[in-house]
């Protein structure tokens, strides 16, 4: 006799509470065995697949496409099998191929339309016809921003106020940043870095390494001088790190993201250029893991693209500090009775001042100041 068995949303990790139904990959009547993916759910960090947890039929869908399921809620429910009909191999053959051509018929349909999920979602809440709008994001594509600025236009008129609602994402800032300001002695640090030289020099080292890659680099080489700086607060007290996990912000159209780079000492500098193009890659597609966003020790934060200088960045806690990357400047300077064209880069460092004290959060600056003079050490 058949047993109902129901799919619940999973935990799937200590900060999520809800997700967002991405894609059925079974429709109402279909076989599956245990094991296979039933269907894909977006948190406001990443994107998880559900598997089958029995083999047997897909009864009921609950919770269909589009909407957003709290942890626990029921998303469907199976009927159980000891092993698939015969028949249902073709069945479940044909009604894939049905999907893969509607969603193929559904990426045609947003062609013209690039935006994620999480954007199609809050254009949905905001009653934005997402159709009509023109994305300002990378290849056209719309972004929480453009959704929200004309939800804030259609609904003001001169002499009136328009609240929006805020995303999880938005929550998800909020909340960490107001803790970190809270539960931490923040200070900022500034100075500028000579990197004439290696502005110079890398084309003829290392021509494809992006300009930020040699600076993570740098960083990375200073904190093993420096490991009271790889270290994070806790109430038992200061635990440092003998390897550098490395977060690195990115800015995606669904917020800020960290994916996080373990054992970046580890990497050589192509290595460490690999592996921060593919999980900058992985978080402007919505497409980071769980476990690329855990266990940071040190962030680095760059809003040098956004013509910045110095700035003050916020901690990510329980880090003991950020390095925040500002603009290259040029300026010229005399060397003997010589004008000459120096090329500056500005970098602003928060550390938590119950970790670390002011000089020797100077010095961990200092030295990564003289590692990037000297583009050759960085290799």
């Amino acid at each position: 006799m058949a047993k109902q068995v129901e799919v619940r949303l999973p935990q799937t990790s200590e900060e999520v509470q809800e997700s967002l139904i991405v894609f059925w990959h079974r429709s109402e009547g279909d076989w599956i065995n245990q094991g296979e993916v039933l269907v894909e759910v977006q948190t406001e960090k990443a994107v998880f697949e559900i598997e089958a947890p029995v083999t047997g039929r897909l009864a009921r869908i609950l919770i269909p496409r589009g909407d957003v399921a709290a942890v626990g809620d029921v998303l469907a429910v199976m009927e159980t099998a000891e092993k698939l009909p015969a028949d249902s191999r073709r069945e479940t053959a044909a009604t894939r191929t049905a999907l893969e051509k509607d969603d193929e018929q559904t990426r045609a349909e947003q062609r013209s339309v690039r935006a994620s999920p999480r954007v199609r979602r809050l254009a949905k809440e905001l009653e934005v016809d997402i159709t009509a709008l023109i994305g300002t994001g990378p290849g056209g594509r719309i972004t929480e921003q453009d959704v929200r600025k004309a939800a804030t236009s259609s609904r003001s008129t001169p002499g009136e106020t328009a609240i929006t609602p805020l995303s999880p994402v938005r929550k998800t800032i909020a909340k960490r940043m107001m803790e970190s300001l809270k539960q931490s002695a923040q200070v900022t640090i500034t100075a500028w870095a000579d990197v004439t030289r290696l502005s110079d020099r890398r084309g003829e080292i290392a021509p494809a390494i992006g300009f930020t890659t040699w600076i993570l680099r740098a960083t990375v080489l200073a904190l093993g001088e420096h490991p009271y700086m790889n270290a994070t607060w806790e109430e038992k007290g200061i635990r440092t790190f003998s390897s550098v996990n490395l977060g690195i912000a990115v800015d995606t159209e669904e917020g800020l993201l960290v994916p996080v780079i373990p054992g970046a000492e580890r990497l050589n500098l192509r290595q460490l250029d690999e592996t921060v193009r593919h999980l900058t890659e992985k978080a402007r597609n919505q497409k980071l893991a769980e476990e690329d966003q855990k266990g940071s020790t040190f962030t680095v934060s760059n809003l040098g693209p956004y013509g910045i200088q110095f700035f003050t960045p916020i901690l990510n806690p329980p880090e003991a500090a950020l390095l925040g990357m500002g603009e290259i400047d040029s300026r010229l300077i005399l060397e003997g009775a010589q004008p000459v064209q120096q090329k500056r880069l500005p970098l602003s460092l928060t550390f938590d001042h119950r970790i670390v004290d002011g000089a020797p959060a100077a010095r961990f600056l200092q030295t990564l100041v003289h590692l990037l003079a000297k583009p050759e050490r960085l290799l």
